[in-house]
């Protein structure tokens, strides 16, 4: 089984971070740099993506969290709080579902339990098509400024750019296996509502890959939750309101750990 690399930053009570489609483990350091002075941080490259390989040309997220758990318990993680952004709370989900005992606290950062609808399946198939005539590069460059709030994309322009040149290291025979896997990813509403212990949920008013209605379903549905739905902010939280959404999780860790 190819080895899953990670980024430790701090001591203290574990807390790994999941990044989502087209990232590496490297988006979280400026965001999560404060939280080392208080936690374990743990930044995963999830298979395929920065220093993790990817072996198979097809996998499940199923078969992501099962890696993970054996990452993790290879450096003898036993109990975390786990936070994944968009691809990465779908795989975090996947842990709490196959590997529960590990979960102290989970969190949703611009991402949902809902499986792909029709219209997204749709959506996906296209990208696979597009992928199959052009470059990496073609997809990516507008892929990442559209997660991005538009009135605020010139204010964002470095944070916008990093984004892309993070993406752009993404290998072809990944972004399709992800895509797949995104695509065919089971419904995991009843494992959010059903979360033992406390989550956390992020979204964004102007986020057109999780709407308004789906955040509030999934703070509404829960009674051990943090929930939050951002004003002005769509898909990048980290980068569009940093020092909010950081807090956000900091106040979590506080009541979860």
């Amino acid at each position: 089984m190819p080895a899953i690399k990670s980024a430790l930053l701090g001591k203290g009570f574990p807390v790994i971070f999941i990044h989502g489609f087209c990232e590496t483990k490297e988006m979280w350091f400026p965001f999560v740099e404060p939280l080392a002075e208080q936690y374990k941080v743990i930044c995963v490259d999830l298979p395929g993506y920065g220093e993790s390989p990817l072996e198979q040309t097809q996998l499940s997220l199923e078969e992501v969290a099962d890696q993970l758990a054996d990452s993790f318990e290879s450096e003898g993680i036993e109990k975390a709080v786990v936070i994944g952004h968009s691809l990465g709370g779908y795989v975090a989900l996947a842990l709490a579902e196959r590997h529960p005992g590990l979960i102290q606290g989970l969190g949703l950062f611009h991402s949902m339990a809902l499986a792909d609808d029709e219209e997204s399946k749709h959506k996906r198939d296209k990208a696979l098509l597009f992928l199959e005539k052009h470059p990496v590069s073609k997809f990516i460059e507008p892929f990442i400024p559209s997660l991005f709030y538009d009135k605020r994309k010139s204010e964002l322009q470095d944070e916008i750019r990093k984004s892309t040149e993070i993406g752009l290291q993404t290998p072809l025979n990944t972004i399709i296996a992800y895509t797949l896997a995104m695509r065919e990813r089971k419904d995991r509403f009843e494992v959010w509502k059903n979360l033992p212990g406390p989550s956390l949920f992020i979204g964004g008013v102007n986020d057109t890959r999780i709407p308004v209605s789906v955040c509030e379903q999934h703070i509404e549905e829960r009674d051990l939750v943090d929930g939050y739905i951002i004003p002005e902010t769509a898909h990048m939280g980290m980068f569009e309101r940093p020092s909010e959404t950081l807090q956000m999780i900091l106040d979590f860790l506080i009541k979860t750990t």
